[in-house]
């Protein structure tokens, strides 16, 4: 009996500390959390609003029980553009490693940077990590300046929609399936059969019209024509060093040369005071300690988290 208590107190306490390093990492930040380039400072008003998207961009909540998941969240990101706005920051700085997402998400992001670069004086500046590809580079492309490691993976404009046709492997099995619907078209795309040429005709349609958006978006924040981009808007993907000769984007280097072109761009003097508006100083270590711990305990934990948010998304992806 005292052992199950003893179980029990652990687990309680453990829910309570990540509870709250979620809540301390996942609202604005603090005053406190202001560093100097990469070094930490305890007080001050941070010149550069240091803003990460990681993961798969989505409208999908960013938090578990245990961890935060491996997704940007297009509200969470938005607000911290605000909160970089409201507290007068002179830049903002992108950092970017995500394969894409959905077109509304990476959409609501493109267009809250857009709004700050037509509204205020903020400089705007994306760093490319590993990947930054299809709505990855919808988010980058609202930037005034996007730099790229020579092997970072861009590129990838297009929209995408994936089904399934299950139903010979149903039949072989002995299963059947009935929709009782309201209209034609409300089980278009199901996985239950196979799609008619007026369902992939309307899905066209949507998928079409989606990536008119994101090229109009490109050409309105970039300094291209839709002549230029149209040829390489076809799906394919660019090493960094590719895209700058293409111009999609604008130099070559790390995250800390996007910080000191965010410093140029910015009129800034001297060092840069970087704040973290996407993550708060308890986050990061609760995410590695948890993530680690369901590794351990669940081989290949993060290909199966990976998967399971892919299935939350909507069928229409930027990827």
């Amino acid at each position: 009996m005292r052992q199950d208590r003893i179980l029990a107190l652990v687990l309680i306490i453990i829910c309570v500390v990540v509870a709250l390093g979620n809540w301390l990492g996942g609202g604005t930040p603090r005053p406190e959390q202001v560093g100097s380039g990469t070094g930490i400072r305890t007080r001050g008003q941070a010149d550069v609003a240091l803003l990460e998207v990681y993961g798969l961009i989505s409208d999908q909540p960013t938090t578990t029980p245990f961890a935060t998941t491996d997704t940007s969240n297009s509200n969470a990101l938005i607000k911290a553009i605000r909160q970089a706005r409201n507290d007068q920051v002179k830049a903002i700085l992108l950092h970017i490693n995500s394969p894409g997402g959905t077109p509304a998400a990476s959409q609501a992001i493109y267009n809250e940077l857009m709004r700050t670069r037509e509204d205020t004086d903020i400089k705007i500046v994306a760093s490319m990590g590993d990947v930054a590809a299809s709505g990855a580079y919808y988010v980058a492309s609202a930037a005034h300046h996007i730099v790229a490691n020579p092997a970072s993976v861009t590129g990838s404009i297009g929209v995408i929609v994936r089904t399934q046709n299950v139903s010979p492997l149903l039949d072989n099995i002995g299963v059947q399936t009935d929709n009782i619907k309201s209209g034609q078209y409300k089980d278009i795309l199901s996985p239950f059969r196979e799609t008619t040429s007026d369902e992939r005709q309307i899905v066209q349609g949507i998928v079409m019209d989606s990536y008119q958006q994101f090229l109009d978006a490109i050409v309105a924040a970039r300094d291209i024509s839709m002549e230029q981009l149209k040829p390489l808007a076809d799906g394919r993907v660019f090493t960094g060093r590719r895209a700058k000769e293409l111009n999609l984007v604008d130099s070559l280097g790390n995250s800390y040369d996007a910080l000191q072109k965010t410093a140029e761009l910015a009129n800034i003097q001297g060092e840069p005071k970087v704040r973290n508006y996407t993550s708060g100083f308890l986050q990061q270590p609760f995410d590695l300690l948890f993530s680690s711990f369901w590794q351990q305990l669940i081989p290949g934990y993060q290909r199966i988290r990976q998967r399971i948010d892919w299935n939350k998304l909507p069928l229409l992806v930027m990827e």
